[in-house]
């Protein structure tokens, strides 16, 4: 290996497409577009409610596995197992979300 190979910073093929680059404009939009069909639809919100089992929101519970999932499969598990290792982190994750 020579000096170039490890001192060159990793490429971004493409860079950031629209989607990333404009991921804050979507959020704002997605809050506003709740908020309005909460304020002129009132019963699509009180029907979604109707769908829970024990006290979890269904929609939401399937909402939030859809955010998190693209994450998930970019997981590399078998650097999960290096955690042993070096457990600082896992440490300081787990108590700032408890």
């Amino acid at each position: 290996m020579s000096n170039d190979t490890l001192t060159q910073a990793p490429s971004t093929a493409g860079g950031m497409g629209r989607f990333e680059r404009f991921l804050s404009v979507w959020v704002a939009l997605a809050i506003v577009a709740g908020v309005l069909l909460g304020q002129f639809a009132p019963a699509v919100p009180e029907t979604l409610a109707q769908f829970e089992v024990a006290q979890v929101s269904i929609p939401v519970a399937i909402l939030i596995w859809a955010m998190i999932f693209p994450m998930m499969a970019q997981i590399d598990f078998a650097a999960v197992l290096g955690v042993r290792r070096q457990p600082k982190g896992l440490v300081i994750t787990t108590t700032v979300n408890w």
